[in-house]
């Protein structure tokens, strides 16, 4: 057979087509279509339909399963396949149902027809769109064909095959009110189109059997548009797991969506489908056509069910139709009203409660915007103001909604002795949010802004939710460039790309100008990151640029404007910022002009150092924990962090030379508006140097300290720096920690100490003893007077007492506080002299 090229390549023609019908009968052709069956499928089935008459009268659409000789071969009957294979239920019998979906083996199109038919445009699939050789070609009616492709390897995930489905009816290549993998139905060679008479024997004109593809062939072949299963209010997740979606199905109280249009398949099998207009809008051939003067097959439109017309919509705009709307429609085609509102439907019943929760979360889950955040319901919603996708906590209130959109309650009522509609009572709604187990809804942690970086430095530039990360990715697939493999070029190409970016900014040293790219890759990444400092850009005078730093780190971690915050005055006014803002998730939290040091609050060490902040929600009584994945960013003059902050905060120093830093002139005034423009670039820069250090065998330098609260944090933001020769981002955190006024102060006090009671054991009375009766010096007291633990010349035993019990375990100039063993009332303790640290490989 010969095949015709173009620019778009194959193209189906009259010309390709035999003039002949050739003979392979109905079982022939299905050995071919699904050989590969019991290797894959074990006791799956093919499934055939045959019947006699009129397809639009006398349809008779029941399955019979395939088992190798017993396929329809009557040349006056209606022979159709179904695309899939199915298993059988308990009871051994085959259902051509998605419950049953076991794997699909062919793809095809329907209504494929030259341009010019008889004289007349035909609103059906040209010939000139089958860019791919077929597998057969089955000529149905005069002058129309269905084309069919058998797959190398069958799609056995059945939203897999929906979705390829749905591509296919997306890039025209197939009808609207076609039927999904498990619905669809195509017909034999062997067989007749009872809808004309005299009847139409269907006649094969191409059959190619060894021709087979795999679904990427297809793709890439029939030019089809990938139906991405991942982004929020424009396409569906598949997020439930094998064993959640048995327990959906299997659900006595539960009945899914239809995944067809019932309305649309009807009219379709009735010839009344003429095409689609615009979405969710089709044109028809009027039912009452034989009402309308001159009985003109025009002006008839159907609409699919949407939010504000549930089961859809009618119009016809001949006289004799005024007043028929989509109750007509229905009743013409003899659908029930409630059937054509392409809802799942939940019915409650007494002692099904725990049937009536997993029914919702299933359809919850379909959606792709609800998870479970420990234990609670939360759902992605996108701000109106910022753009940020962010994650709410549901309330009864918004779930009620929400499930009213999604799905159909209904009750058995006595007096009607009927099944009818209700809405969900506050006994179920709060079984639902309250109940902890939600077993269909996924995992989540946090929102990713950028594509994520597993431990191997593979990037994932897909978005939309990620199982294994449990996160969800919110970006923009096409934007971002990271070579599969990058090396040690890549990354100093890279590197240099974000150091443009640092050029004007004046840091202290060297070891600054690393902190501030290792502030950007920590932005970068911080969702992936269970633990990350906090990043504090401190400054001697005012327009220094600290601002501009935090916001140009905060770009990295959003595309949106990052608001600034005040920096808390107490714990408890840190606790409810804190857990207010984390519980939505933001890409960060930037604290702008510090007037005061960056003091231990409790809850704001734990934000740092711990994966996860639980807290009291403010007028409810209840605690609800948000994860703390989040870029913590601070800036301030002559401020930075204190006592127990030191080591949970990374440093960036900015000097600048001019005596008045706000009159500087900038040659790149616009720099953050330009890396926002190029923020896919730049964020791809920084990807690509995590991820050539991952690839490169995650190489050490000799000698580094290591950083214990910071692990995977030192890994991906600080070692990469190192590993391309730049200093060390972490130095001035070390020097803080080593420098600290309480550490300082501590060590003054142990020096006294040390002095005194040298190796001796001693306790609060033997200090207080000392000072009274055989004196300090008054150098040596103003360092108890320093830390508030004397006044007017006396030792406050009690604030010492407390003050040991707090410093117990510190180390400071090389002397250890231990608390010895004690049976006494009284706490004994020792100074040990501890040697040099060292540093390790």
């Amino acid at each position: 057979m010969s095949e015709t090229q173009n620019q778009k390549g194959y193209v189906l023609s009259m010309g390709l087509l035999s003039n002949e019908r050739l003979e392979v009968s109905n079982a022939e052709f299905l050995h071919e279509a699904f050989a590969i069956s019991a290797a894959h499928c074990g006791n799956c089935c093919p499934v055939t339909v045959s019947f006699v008459g009129n397809p639009s009268r006398d349809a008779r659409w029941v399955a019979r399963p395939f088992t190798g000789n017993d396929a329809p071969e009557s040349d006056h009957a209606n022979n159709y396949f179904a695309l899939s294979a199915f298993m059988p239920d308990l009871e051994g019998t085959y259902h051509r149902r998605k419950k049953s979906f076991a794997a699909q083996f062919v793809v095809a199109l329907d209504d494929v027809t030259p341009v010019v038919v008889g004289g007349k445009q035909k609103a059906q699939i040209p010939f000139s769109r089958v860019t791919l050789p077929p597998t057969y070609v089955l000529e149905t009616s005069e002058g129309n064909f269905q084309v069919g492709y058998f797959l190398r390897e069958p799609i056995f995930d059945c939203g897999e095959a929906e979705d390829l489905s749905k591509a296919v009816i997306a890039s025209g290549l197939s009808d609207p009110g076609a039927g999904g993998p498990c619905a669809r139905l195509m017909r034999l060679p062997i067989g007749c189109n009872g809808k004309y008479q005299p009847e139409f024997h269907c006649r094969l004109r191409l059959w190619e059997p060894k021709r087979r593809y795999t679904i990427d062939e297809l793709r890439e072949g029939l030019q089809i548009g990938f139906v991405s299963a991942a982004c929020v209010k424009q396409q569906t997740v598949t997020l439930l797991s094998n064993v959640c979606q048995s327990v959906a199905e299997g659900n006595a109280v539960y009945t899914p969506a239809p995944t067809t249009n019932i309305v649309l398949q009807a009219l379709s099998e009735r010839g009344l489908l003429k095409r689609e207009v615009a979405p969710g809008k089709y044109e028809l051939a009027c039912p009452w056509v034989n009402e309308h003067t001159d009985q003109v097959d025009s002006g008839a439109v159907y609409w699919a069910p949407d939010e504000n017309h549930p089961h859809g919509s009618f119009k016809c705009l001949h006289g004799h139709c005024i007043g028929r709307g989509i109750s007509e429609l229905l009743d013409y085609l003899g659908i029930e009203h409630e059937a054509a509102l392409m809802k799942a439907r939940i019915t409650t019943a007494p002692g099904e409660v725990n049937r009536i929760v997993v029914a919702a979360e299933t359809e919850l889950a379909r959606t792709g915007l609800y998870f479970q955040r420990s234990g609670r319901i939360v759902r992605l919603e996108r701000s109106t103001i910022t753009g940020n996708l962010q994650l709410q906590e549901v309330n009864a209130n918004s779930l009620l909604v929400d499930l009213s959109v999604l799905t159909r309650w209904q009750h058995y009522d006595g007096r009607s002795k009927k099944v009818v509609p209700c809405d969900p009572s506050s006994k179920y709604l709060s079984a639902i949010l309250e109940s902890g187990r939600h077993q269909a809804l996924p995992e989540i942690i946090g929102i990713a802004r950028q594509p994520m970086i597993d431990e191997l430095g593979r990037v994932s530039k897909t978005s939309g939710y990620n199982a294994a990360s449990k996160l969800y990715a919110d970006f923009d697939e096409h934007a971002y460039e990271v070579p599969d493999r990058p090396t040690k070029e890549d990354a100093f190409k890279a590197l240099y790309e974000l150091e443009a970016l640092l050029e004007e900014f004046p840091f202290e040293d060297d070891c600054d100008k690393s902190a501030a790219l290792s502030a950007i890759l920590t932005a970068v990444v911080r969702p992936q990151l269970k633990l990350a400092p906090m990043i504090h850009v401190q400054a001697h005078l005012p327009g220094s640029g600290k601002s501009y730093l935090t916001a140009l780190v905060a770009a990295f971690a959003t595309v949106d404007e990052v608001a600034a915050s005040s920096f808390p005055k107490d714990d408890e006014e840190c606790r409810k910022f804190l857990h207010s803002q984390l519980l939505s998730s933001p890409a960060a939290i930037i604290f702008d002009n510090l007037t005061t040091d960056i003091y231990a609050f409790k809850s704001l060490c734990m934000t740092i150092t711990e994966p996860t902040f639980n807290a009291r929600i403010l007028g409810v009584s209840r605690t609800a924990e948000a994860s703390t994945r989040t870029l913590l960013l601070s800036s301030g003059n002559n401020v930075g962090p204190v006592e127990d902050m030191t080591r949970r905060v990374l440093t960036i120093c900015l000097n600048p030379a001019e005596i008045n830093p706000a009159e500087r002139e900038f040659q790149h005034p616009n720099l953050i508006e330009d890396l926002r423009a190029k923020r896919a670039h730049f964020v791809s820069c920084a990807l690509t140097v995590i991820s050539a250090w991952l690839y490169a065998g995650r190489p050490r330098p000799d000698r580094v300290k290591t950083l214990n609260s910071f692990m995977q944090w030192g890994e991906w933001c600080r070692l990469p720096l190192l590993w391309l020769g730049r200093s060390d981002p972490a130095t001035r955190l070390f020097e803080l920690m080593v420098n600290d006024p309480e550490r300082e102060q501590t060590a003054r006090i142990f020096e006294v100490l040390s002095r005194i009671f040298k190796s001796d054991a001693f306790c609060v009375k033997d200090v207080a003893t000392k000072a009274r009766y055989s004196g300090f010096d008054d150098d040596i007291f103003d360092a108890f007077e320093e830390a508030g633990l004397s006044a007017a010349g006396l030792l406050d035993r009690r604030r010492l007492g407390w003050w040991f019990r707090r410093k117990n375990g510190w180390t400071a100039n090389g002397l250890k506080l231990i608390k010895l063993p004690s049976s006494g009332k009284q706490i004994v303790y020792r100074l040990e002299v501890q040697p040099s640290p060292s540093t390790k490989p």
